[in-house]
Parts: structure tokens; sequence; C-alpha cells
């Protein structure tokens, strides 16, 4: 069996460009799709063990940044910190609609079951896209200014995806973890935050 770093792999660098290509575009072409299928398996037949730490530790990270880019682009565009909870929500959505389907089908030779390629994926996502926002401190501003009012202004995918993102793994008790829990107990009241006490409204 060849060493999957001992030379250019140009079947790894065709599937990392094709990775690229889904976070950039939100998908691959569909003429594409069954390349890219069959090109994976071939790989995956030499290299499974190595893919499977490759995907976790090269292609989702790369994957992510190209995401938060979007986010902080847009941003930049609207000149406004409080959009950025808009932005955040559609590429949410992007992610878990478009992206996640796809990795999933390209991805299943792995030996991961579907649950834990999806919980690979949103754990990097959480890391290296929600984490790296100004997310917190837009949230804890509006609380300031708005109380519970601005409840109303979190779009529901944001909410959604923090309450995904919130119970990814009861055992994961990373210091990651912990902060989406927190901003959990700042769009949903009451929440039930496993890292504390209940939260709830003040009566």
């Amino acid at each position: 069996m060849t060493n999957f770093y001992d030379s250019p792999n140009t079947d790894w660098s065709f599937i990392k460009r094709k990775v690229n290509e889904l976070f950039r575009d939100g998908k691959v072409k569909e003429v594409q799709l069954q390349e890219f299928s069959n090109c994976f398996i071939q790989l995956a037949r030499r290299h499974e063990n190595v893919l499977s730490i490759e995907y976790k530790e090269m292609l989702m990270p790369g994957g992510m940044k190209i995401l938060l880019d979007k986010i902080n682009k847009q941003k930049q565009k609207s000149g406004s910190d409080f959009d950025l909870l808009f932005y955040l929500g559609e590429v949410w959505v992007e992610l878990r609609c478009q992206i996640l389907p796809t990795l999933q089908l390209i991805f299943s030779p792995i030996k991961h079951t579907q649950t834990s390629l999806e919980r690979i994926t949103l754990s990097v996502f959480r890391d290296e896209v929600v984490l790296k926002t100004d997310i917190v401190i837009v949230l804890k501003e509006l609380a300031r200014h708005d109380g519970d009012m601005y409840l109303k202004e979190v779009p529901k995918s944001v909410i959604q995806m923090l309450l995904i993102l919130g119970n990814l793994s009861n055992k994961d008790s990373s210091s990651q973890q912990q902060k989406i829990c927190e901003l959990c107990s700042l769009v949903v009241k009451p929440y039930i935050n496993p890292f504390h006490k209940v939260t709830s409204r003040t009566t």
C-alpha cells in the first residue's frame, strides 16, 4: 500500500478542490458529483484511516474558513454588527440543507456512522465559524438595550443552530461546548444549561 503523503496525490487534490467548491457555492456541479464520489471511493479503499483524520483536521477546517469569510464579507458590506445574526443564520441553513447532505453522500465509505460524520462536521462548524464571530457581543448588546424583547430579533435559524450545537453530545464538556450552551441561554428562556442551573424569565 502506498503512503498517502509520499507523493502528490491527484485524487486527494481533486477531493479537496471539490470540498472547497461545495463550501463556496453550496453545491457541486451535478455532472461532477459522480466523479467526486467515485474518486473518493477509490481513495478510501487505500487510505481509509488517513481520510477519517484528514476529514476532521484538514477538509472541514478549510471548508469552514470559507463559510466564515462569507459571513465577514457580508458583515463588512452592511457595516452593522447586528446583521451578523442574519448572515450567520443564512450560512447555517446552507450548511444543514445543502452542504452537509452532500458530505454525507460522498464520505459515507469512511467507517463513521452518519451521526458521527454529522457530529464531526457540526463540531468544527461550532469551533471554526460560530465561536469565531462576534455573536456573544451582539446578543449581549441586544439584551442590554431591549431586555427580553431582543429575542424577537434573533432569526429562528440562529436559535435552531444554537440548540442543535448545544446538544451535540452530552459527554462533551469542552470549553467550546460550554460557550455554545451559554449562547443558548441568551436566546432560549427558560433554558436548561447542562453546565449551570436553569435560566428562566424574571417574573
